[in-house]
């Protein structure tokens, strides 16, 4: 009795199907992206401690402009308080602003974009896993500032902690949401730097850092508006200072202000990063120096 028996599919080596490997867990994607960057900052000591140190400077300063300034309705019966709380919450935000665009703008330079690119990680997931390593930093500096504020005799109002995590998490979308449309300018210009330097500019000159927006002409006062780091750093102040002074964002306005900020820029910014990656691997522009 013969069987019919099918002979097996066999496939040329030059014509065997590529299986595309399975996305790796999200968890393990920001601890691979945290591991090297972390390994990166550590092989320079020198540099990642002279700036932590640095962080420290312009807290003395505030301090003995704090002597010097006493009591104004502007910054309320306390800047140095003032002041601390609006260095900390740009140190924080700062990191979160340049991190993704620093990282992405190394991998270009030393010609690995496309190796990470087909890596099983999904796209979505870089902007996020590149920038988490800065965002540690950025809140560590934080943590410093407040620190040597409390040191130092800065006063904050015990309760309104919760309130300003809250709005540290809000600002830190919102600044990695502006990372990311800079990266999508940086895929396509292999410059971002201009982009983040004038966002930058027009948030120490609007937010207020270490003086009051009311101060400002009511034009500048009306553009301070449209700067994420205005509602984050006065929101706080108004948490937890007594008396914030004569410019501040009532919480709720904030998160509000905050949250509409971060649907509309992040959901731009992740379009057009998705847009600038499919262009750029279409001309070539992503394995250039």
């Amino acid at each position: 009795m013969s069987v019919d028996t099918k002979p097996e599919a066999t496939e040329e080596p030059g014509r065997r199907r590529k299986r595309r490997s399975p996305n790796r867990p999200t968890p393990s994607i920001a601890v691979a992206f945290l591991r090297m960057d972390v390994i990166e900052d550590i092989s320079y000591p020198m540099s990642l401690v002279l700036s932590e140190l640095g962080t420290i400077l312009p807290v003395l300063v505030s301090f003995f402009i704090g002597d010097l300034v006493g009591e104004s309705p502007e910054v309320g019966e306390d800047y140095f308080t003032f002041a601390v709380l609006g260095l900390a919450v740009t140190a924080i935000l700062q990191g979160a602003l340049g991190g993704f665009g620093g990282n992405l703008q190394r991998a270009l330079n030393r010609g690995t974009l496309e190796q990470l690119l087909v890596e099983p990680v999904p796209w979505t997931h870089l902007p996020f896993a590149m920038n988490l390593w800065r965002i540690t930093m950025g809140a560590l500096e934080g943590a410093i500032i407040l620190g040597m504020g409390l040191l130092l005799g800065a006063d904050y109002v015990a309760s309104g902690w919760w309130q300003f995590l809250v709005l540290l998490v809000l600002g830190i979308l919102a600044c990695t949401a502006i990372g990311i449309v800079s990266a999508a300018v940086l895929i396509l210009s292999k410059r971002s730097k201009p982009f983040l330097t004038l966002y930058g500019m027009a948030a120490s000159l609007l937010a207020g850092s270490v003086f009051s927006v009311s101060q400002l002409p009511d034009w500048l006062q009306t553009l301070a508006w449209a700067i994420p780091h205005t509602y984050v750093i006065n929101a706080s102040r108004a948490v937890l200072m007594e008396d914030p002074g004569t410019f501040y964002v009532p919480f709720n306005t904030a998160v509000l202000a905050l949250l509409i900020f971060n649907v509309v820029v992040m959901s731009a910014g992740l379009w057009m990063f998705s847009r600038s990656l499919e262009y750029g691997r279409k001309m070539g522009m992503l394995s250039g120096y």
